[in-house]
């Protein structure tokens, strides 16, 4: 059994919608599609799970430092010579460290660390990769890399 699955079914031209098995669902469609709007591309979502994987670890991982306005900004910038893939994601964690705890930064970003180097499935499956295959309708591997 799969650890994660989703189900992506077509709804229109160039216009997709993924969904999980506890109902939520997310449309997907090409970024110059004007009638698909408003969805997100396949690599903006990427982008959006690094950012929400490191949220809800870092959530646990630098706890004692508050950080209620905390806001996390993924972005992916791509080359010619990326043959393309994004060449490389930035993510940057944005808010006002606390005046009164004076570790505050050391703390936060040793949660940071932590939660990209041990715990983040989605960073470190992206940092590391993970092997691809493809199934075809008859059951064989159209795909594996």
């Amino acid at each position: 059994m799969a650890d994660y699955r989703i189900e992506t079914v077509r709804t229109g031209y160039r216009n997709w919608t993924a969904r999980n098995d506890r109902g939520a669902e997310v449309r997907m469609a090409a970024a110059d599609d004007a009638d698909a709007q408003p969805s997100f591309t396949p690599v903006e979502l990427l982008l959006a799970a690094m950012g929400g994987c490191g949220g809800l670890v870092v959530d646990r991982t630098a706890r004692a430092v508050d950080h209620e306005d905390l806001r996390i900004v993924v972005e992916g910038v791509s080359g010619p010579e990326d043959d393309g893939r994004v060449g490389r994601i930035r993510v940057s964690y944005e808010f006002d460290l606390p005046d009164d705890n004076p570790k505050a930064a050391e703390v936060f970003a040793r949660g940071v660390r932590l939660t990209h180097e041990q715990f983040c499935t989605v960073s470190r499956t992206v940092e590391h990769g993970a092997r691809v295959e493809a199934i075809l309708p008859d059951g064989t591997v159209g795909f594996e890399g």
